[in-house]
């Protein structure tokens, strides 16, 4: 028989490939890989695990892959409420002005609690889409033990002031010996309204020639549009595909809410990928298109803690409920946006949305995996494992997370970090957070970055 470090067999199997469900199914796990994976009797007669775990009333499947978070924003949580939501726009006159009255030990704080709960909610992979203190992202990756990519806050429009683009890129550059096998670093772009043209031809070569991926903002905002038309003569996408960086792999747009048909043409054509936000997309932005087009490359973004709880499983419910409603009001249309797509969509359709050999359970790919528990009354019975995924499942039905066949969370527990310490030293610093907020609420602080 052959070896394996780890063999886990459970009820159901979610693969996301050739076959997509395995009833009563086992994964061998070697050396950070999958090594084999297929009926249990099978893969038990083959291969002997150091470890063997059984999840007889669970479902194993990919890890999920949040592509849109804010890691250093959830201390905003509960204090962004409807009049908040509605500040024109919202990014400069409140997020980024709050990233920037953090300290190091707060971002620190404020990225551990990011993590730890996307790694208790099945998240195994995910893109931040700008931190203004990045080391102290990668600290927390390094501690939790979840894959990130890791992208600087990426501007150079500060008002009246502009910042020297070759300072923002350098940057970006000096976060590069942070890459291990959990972190990535890619480029990222804020806002088009944020950055100046040189910037954006900077950011582009920097990708191409060093290989990396990158991730921006567009088309969140009515006001971005005019922009972009007033200062280019053309829509936002149009800017980014006419100075070449359309032509970066990966490529993943946030929100992308406002595309007019050339710009959905752009998407497809050049093969880019999209993070749907679905909870912070509708209730600030609008429906999306996406559920009315199938060929479109897309995932699910959480948006970060200040206006979720980062659970990837509840922003598939909302994305199939408003997804429905917009493919049943405009053509009568039940079956379109059907779950497989939205599970392909949480796992990243096999690694292609990160360029990353993630996301399926199939040989030669990293063992990023979750176990969902099956023995809740609000879930059960599990006909169709999909259907309860994408229905039913949620973040506290997660038991086990594995990234790299190493588990980071185990019956429900994180392995490397202490949550209680988290939780207690947030306590301890809530009152100079809420001193913060409440300078921000009663207009003591001014932001100074506008557009």
């Amino acid at each position: 028989m052959d070896k394996a470090d780890l063999i886990i067999r459970a009820k159901y199997v979610i693969t996301m490939a050739n076959p997509l469900i395995i009833e009563d199914g086992a994964v061998a796990i070697d050396n950070g890989l999958v090594k084999a994976v297929g009926r249990a009797s099978d893969v038990l007669s083959q291969y002997r695990g150091e470890g063997v775990i059984n999840r007889d009333r669970h479902i194993l499947m990919p890890g999920l892959i949040d592509t849109h978070t804010h890691t250093q924003q959830v201390l905003l949580r509960s204090f962004i409420n409807d009049e908040r939501l509605a500040l024109p726009p919202l990014w400069t006159k409140l997020l980024i002005p709050f990233e920037e009255l953090l300290n190091d030990d707060l971002t620190y704080l404020s990225s551990l609690m990011s993590v730890t709960a996307m790694a208790k909610n099945g998240i195994t992979y995910f893109i931040e889409a700008g931190a203004p203190r990045p080391r102290e992202l990668v600290k927390a990756i390094n501690e939790v033990g979840i894959r990130g990519v890791v992208t600087p806050s990426t501007f150079n429009v500060r008002g009246d002031e502009i910042i020297d683009a070759d300072d923002v890129i350098r940057g970006i550059e000096e976060l590069l010996p942070e890459v291990n096998d959990k972190v990535r670093v890619w480029c990222s772009i804020r806002q088009v309204m944020m950055v100046t043209e040189d910037l954006l031809l900077k950011a582009k070569d920097f990708c191409l020639n060093r290989g990396l991926g990158i991730t921006y903002h567009l088309g969140e905002y009515q006001g971005e549009v005019d922009y972009a038309l007033t200062k280019y003569g053309i829509r936002p996408l149009e800017v980014f595909d006419k100075l070449g960086l359309t032509l970066i792999r990966p490529t993943v747009i946030a929100h992308a809410i406002y595309l007019s048909s050339r710009e959905r043409t752009i998407i497809r054509d050049r093969g880019l990928g999209i993070a749907w936000c679905p909870t912070v997309d509708s209730i600030a932005m609008g429906p999306h298109w996406l559920p009315m087009f199938n060929d479109v490359l897309f995932g699910f973004g959480s948006d970060g803690g200040a206006f979720t709880s980062l659970d990837l499983l509840h922003e598939t419910k909302i994305a199939k409920a408003v997804g429905k409603a917009l493919t049943v009001g405009i053509t009568y249309d039940k079956s379109s946006f059907n779950s497989i797509t939205m599970l392909r969509a949480l796992t990243g359709w096999g690694g292609l949305l990160v360029g990353d050999n993630v996301g399926a359970i199939k040989e030669g790919f990293k063992a990023d995996l979750i176990t969902l528990r099956l023995n809740d009354t609000r879930a059960l019975p599990a006909y169709d494992p999909v259907e309860s995924v994408v229905s039913f499942l949620g973040g506290h039905d997660v038991n086990d997370t594995l990234v790299g066949g190493r588990f980071v969370v185990r019956d429900g527990k994180l392995i490397s970090t202490n949550e209680d310490d988290i939780i207690e030293k947030l306590y301890a610093v809530m009152p100079s957070v809420n001193e913060k907020l409440n300078n921000m609420k009663h207009g003591l602080f001014n932001p100074i970055l506008h557009t």
